[in-house]
């Protein structure tokens, strides 16, 4: 005998199977955005604690701003000082210059052989005019005028013969360059000096 099963199993497999495959999907449709969620919900934190970061750093770079201009403003002024410094150390140096070229000058001059007649300073420049007795006069005293160190270079501008008092004299006129020396250079002249 054959036996007919008139329950529909098939389909009911069918229909629980695709009730169990909608129950999955749905639930991790809800799992998906539950997570989405709480991503959502972490980034609006981190964003909202990163805003109260940036609004708090304003903040304090607002306090400082003040700090860091009265810093630039004592940066500029220090650096004002520190030119007028320098301006008044140049001019204490450049203020005893003709002293010591006057001094220099007169040590070299040998009173019995040359006659200044006149003396010019003029910047970096001296120019020395006068008489002499000889060529040979003119040329050592040339090179007693290099040895100074406050003297860099002689250059004889003119030279002519001239009587005067009814002897031949040479009248002569020198250029020469001057400048404030270094330390070594000054000290080295003064132990010539002293050897001499």
């Amino acid at each position: 005998m054959v036996h007919i099963n008139l329950l529909p199993v098939r389909q009911i497999k069918q229909k629980a199977a695709a009730k169990q495959q909608l129950a999955t999907v749905f639930v991790s449709f809800l799992l998906l955005l539950a997570i989405l969620g709480a991503v959502a919900f972490f980034q609006t934190s981190q964003a909202s604690q990163l805003q109260n970061d940036i609004s708090q750093l304003n903040k304090e770079k607002q306090h400082h701003a003040k700090t860091l201009a009265l810093i630039k403003q004592l940066e500029k002024d220090k650096a004002l000082i520190e030119k007028r410094i320098s301006i008044i150390k140049q001019l204490k140096k450049y203020s005893s210059l003709t002293v010591h070229i006057l001094d220099e000058v007169a040590n070299v001059t040998p009173a019995d052989r040359i006659w200044l007649s006149t003396l010019k300073q003029s910047g970096a420049g001296l120019q020395l005019a006068g008489m002499a007795l000889d060529n040979r006069t003119i040329a050592k005293y040339m090179e007693d005028l290099k040895s100074s160190p406050y003297i860099s270079s002689v250059n004889l501008a003119s030279s002519s013969l001239k009587t005067y008092a009814g002897r031949n004299l040479k009248a002569f006129s020198l250029s020469c360059s001057i400048g404030i020396p270094s330390e070594k250079k000054v000290e080295n002249s003064e132990k010539n000096k002293q050897l001499k």
